[in-house]
């Protein structure tokens, strides 16, 4: 009870924060495709590959069902602006065929506005989220509680039988930055998908939600 007056007192108070780095993402689709002409095979293979890259890498920070609804409404226009650069290698083309490893860089702004535009469930952080730096020797975990008392409750649950201490960093709304020392890392995410969370690692920390 103790710990849930604790977490309510602390949800009122709002802090000043600088500007953080959002999380961009990089993945790699090879491509085959035919079509009538060179022009369009190569159409066809950007459209499907950037389709296939940003289903696949933001499973890691969204509702899988939700993500996919989402990308089967959105036009091409709509995840050509997720997307911030891409990159070819390997590439040959036919007068009917194009083949080539296609690289993209999702704009994690881009992807959040988008996916909460959509009504996707994410935990994608935002350039708007807290710039947090964690102590020597340890990383900045970051959750999402859609239900705050029971969610965190639960996450507590989970590390203390895990031996693992956390330490509350701040609060954002349904968002908390909490400190995990580097050696236990490993060990609550374990523990935390064990009992039904998502983790994904980022730059310097790990991002969590159910």
């Amino acid at each position: 009870m103790r710990g849930i007056k604790f977490f309510c007192a602390l949800c009122c108070f709002l802090f000043a924060f600088d500007a953080a780095r959002a999380v961009d993402i990089t993945g790699v689709v090879s491509v085959d495709v035919t079509a009538d002409t060179a022009a369009a095979a190569k159409s066809q293979a950007f459209n499907s590959a950037r389709r296939d890259v940003i289903a696949r890498e933001l499973r890691n920070y969204a509702n899988a069902e939700q993500l996919d609804a989402a990308i089967k409404q959105s036009s091409v226009d709509e995840l050509i602006d997720i997307i911030s650069s891409s990159a070819v290698s390997g590439e040959r083309t036919s007068d009917t065929a194009y083949t080539a490893n296609i690289s993209f860089v999702i704009d994690g702004d881009a992807a959040k506005s988008w996916m909460e535009k959509y009504s996707v469930q994410n935990w994608l952080p935002s350039s708007s989220a807290a710039a947090v730096v964690a102590p020597e020797n340890s990383i900045i975990a970051v959750v999402t509680l859609y239900n705050p008392i029971s969610d965190w409750a639960a996450l507590n649950a989970v590390a203390r039988a895990a031996n693992v201490d956390i330490a509350t960093k701040n609060i954002i709304g349904s968002r908390v930055s909490f400190v995990v020392r580097d050696a236990d890392v490993s060990k609550l995410s374990r523990a935390l998908r064990e009992n039904g969370w998502r983790v994904a690692s980022t730059t310097g920390g790990i991002i969590i939600s159910r």
